[in-house]
């Protein structure tokens, strides 16, 4: 992936909108989600019925969102039937996005190198397809191939419960992976320090969080002291706040945007802000692992044709362009 092809990016409306420099801060480059699988009712899944396990239903085993898993509904690959054909269908999904799309996201990456489904008659037999590791490297690495021969941009999400053979497969491949800001930590080290955005790999994606988690100002607010603490420890942290302690400050514009713009200069050379994060708004997208009446019906409150004339919109593009100028992410000309 070339650097300046991507310059920065932020969610809105659930879809991922990549910026690339016009001069006037419009979008150029869009990066949708690509599902991992389509509903049983799908025309495509009705179509090629052959190419899906009809009896069984696409999840995640328990993981920090739910103790005992996510049941998504949706019907499992029959990867077997895949290799018969060649991937045909994955590689017709993939071609037409890339006429579609400059770039886009593997949704539920992991799922393309071992598949967790379960019975639908019992909820019951629940395994990952192909069953073997050496098996689901194979895999995920033939489906990636094809997603890429189709001339398109990929970005995977590789969040939730992943092996580390996965990111290593992504490093080796090349193919960006997520780095979660409040995720990124140093585990293994005494006090679990938080890793410093400057050292993030080169080829990640760089983000304060998804549409599965907590807004940025929720996640603040609920941070104890000590980890509060830990941030401003982090050098680039640090260089943007001029050593100032906002440990004690609650969620308000100074801090929000210390925050984005340790993101806008880390390594990474993808950045992606959820809108709701770039104006510092507590509405979620989406409480996983739920069935309410509140998931995926979040809006912005202006249409987004009318986003020049709301003040505090052209303050948080102008903001942002400035970032992007500042850490190379975007050209004068």
């Amino acid at each position: 992936m070339d650097a300046p092809t991507i310059k920065y990016a932020k969610t809105s409306d659930g879809v991922n909108i990549a910026f690339a420099d016009s001069g006037e801060g419009y979008p150029l480059f869009f990066v949708p989600a690509v599902p991992h699988s389509n509903i049983k009712v799908a025309w495509d899944v009705w179509a090629h019925q052959h190419c899906f396990h009809l009896d069984r239903s696409v999840g995640v085993p328990p993981d920090a969102f739910s103790a005992t898993g996510q049941d998504w509904g949706m019907p499992a690959y029959n990867w077997h039937a895949f290799a018969t054909h060649d991937y045909r269908w994955l590689r017709d999904r993939a071609r037409r996005s890339a006429q579609l799309f400059d770039g886009y996201r593997v949704d539920h990456l992991v799922g393309f190198y071992r598949t967790y489904s379960r019975r639908r008659s019992d909820r019951e037999d629940a395994s990952f397809s192909p069953a073997e590791e050496r098996d689901q490297l194979r895999l995920g690495e033939q489906v990636l191939r094809l997603f890429r021969e189709s001339g398109a941009e990929v970005i995977a999400e590789d969040l939730g419960t992943v092996p580390d053979f996965v990111r290593a497969s992504l490093a080796l491949l090349g193919v960006p992976g997520f780095r979660v800001f409040r995720w990124e930590r140093l585990w293994n080290q005494p006090g679990q320090p938080f890793r410093d955005p400057a050292e993030y790999p080169t080829i990640s994606v760089a983000t304060t969080g998804t549409h599965d988690t907590e807004t940025l100002a929720a996640w603040w607010e609920a941070t104890a002291e000590d980890d509060r603490r830990a941030i401003l420890a982090i050098p680039s942290v640090r260089r943007i706040t001029g050593d100032a302690d906002v440990t004690q400050h609650p969620f308000e514009p100074s801090v929000r945007d210390v925050l984005l713009e340790a993101l806008c200069a880390s390594a990474s050379i993808v950045v992606i802000l959820p809108v709701q994060d770039v104006f510092g708004w507590r509405d979620r997208i989406n409480q996983p692992a739920t069935v309410n009446d509140a998931n995926w019906t979040f809006r912005l409150p202006w249409p987004s044709d009318a986003l020049d004339e709301q003040p505090t919109a052209r303050e948080r593009r102008d903001v942002l362009r400035a970032w992007a100028l500042r850490y190379a992410r975007a050209s004068l000309t």
